[in-house]
This record gives structure tokens, C-alpha cells and sequence, in this order.
């Protein structure tokens, strides 16, 4: 049974949900960090993970990466600044994460797959855990559209999403700067 059918399955951004939230230009800088980390950062991730089937040690390392970029998000959605690098990944399995999704450490461990390890004749056996399924429910579940730029008309889409966050931004009276970088990867 999967972590998301069972009774009490993973909530998905449960602070959004119960209406708590950071003020207003913080959570605007914040979802739109989340909106691109999400949408452009992690399906590329998805799609190494879905790409490198026959290379177990590729696909340990892209779900580590995955893990870490859910860390900024959930940071970003706390109005936290992360840690330092060399204690991201600790911190995460110690306390879970809390705005993303509501995982403990342990959970992050069996949906990551992070206990099944590599080395011997198993190394090919190691699946990818529930990461596809996490992924996937939290696109979904992402209050608003997400643009997907790995598709044919995503480079379109990405670009839209960009001049839509920059007209929220300009309505919000919030100084949009924080966008330029993201400008430059589109």
C-alpha cells in the first residue's frame, strides 16, 4: 500500500491549506521560488530519474537531488534561510520536512528509497521508492498552474508563467528583481 492510500496519507503543502502563510511580498517571492524550483528544476530531475533506468547509481543520485531541492522549497515556503549545505541533508532526515509535505525524517528515507543502498548483485533491483508518486501528487497539488518545459509548448508556457508572476509582483507593489535570474535560465 502506498504512503498516499493508507488512512492519514501524506498531507501536501499543509500550512497553505490550513490558511497559514508569511506576509505578503515574502510569500509572493516564496511561491514563485517554489512555482520555478518545482516546474523547471525538479521535472528536469524527473526526467533523469525516469531516463537513467538501467543506471541505479545515476538514479541514487538524481533522488538525492530531489530531496535537496524539496528542502529549498520547504524552506522557502517556511520564510527560512537554508542552512548550510554539509547539514541540509541531515537536518531533513532528522525533522522531515514541514510546508512541502508532511514527512517525517523516516518517511523521506523509505519514500526516497535512501535505505536500500547500492553495491553487490541487488545494485540493478534498487527502485526509485515512491518519488515519482511524491512528485507527481505534488505538482497536482500546487496551488496553481504549473508550466511544464519539457514539453513542446513549455518554453511558451514557462515564459507566461514568468510575465504572470511579474504582473503579481506589480499588482503586489513587490519589487520583482528576484525574477531576473530566472529570466536567465528560460
Amino acid at each position: 500500500m502506498s504512503v498516499f492510500e493508507r488512512p492519514g496519507a501524506v498531507r501536501l503543502f499543509p500550512s497553505a491549506h490550513a490558511g497559514r502563510g508569511l506576509p505578503v511580498e515574502q510569500a509572493v517571492r516564496a511561491w514563485v521560488t517554489a512555482a520555478w524550483l518545482l516546474a523547471v528544476e525538479g521535472r528536469a530531475y524527473v526526467e533523469d530519474l525516469a531516463g537513467g533506468a538501467d543506471q541505479p547509481q545515476l538514479r541514487q543520485v538524481v533522488r538525492m537531488r530531489l530531496l535537496e531541492l524539496l528542502l529549498a522549497v520547504d524552506w522557502q515556503l517556511a520564510g527560512c534561510a537554508p542552512p548550510a549545505d554539509e547539514h541540509q541533508l541531515a537536518l531533513a532526515l532528522e525533522f522531515g520536512l514541514g510546508e512541502v509535505a508532511d514527512l517525517d525524517g523516516a518517511e523521506l528515507i523509505r519514500l526516497f528509497a535512501l535505505d536500500t543502498g547500492l553495491g553487490g548483485d541487488g545494485a540493478d533491483a534498487v527502485d526509485d521508492g515512491a518519488v515519482p508518486e511524491l512528485w507527481d501528487r505534488l505538482c497536482a497539488a500546487f496551488p496553481g498552474a504549473l508550466p511544464d518545459p519539457l514539453l513542446a509548448s513549455g518554453q511558451r508556457a514557462v515564459l507566461q508563467a514568468l510575465r504572470s508572476w511579474s504582473a503579481l509582483c506589480t499588482a503586489a507593489r513587490i519589487d520583482a528583481s528576484f525574477l531576473e535570474p530566472l529570466l536567465k535560465d528560460a
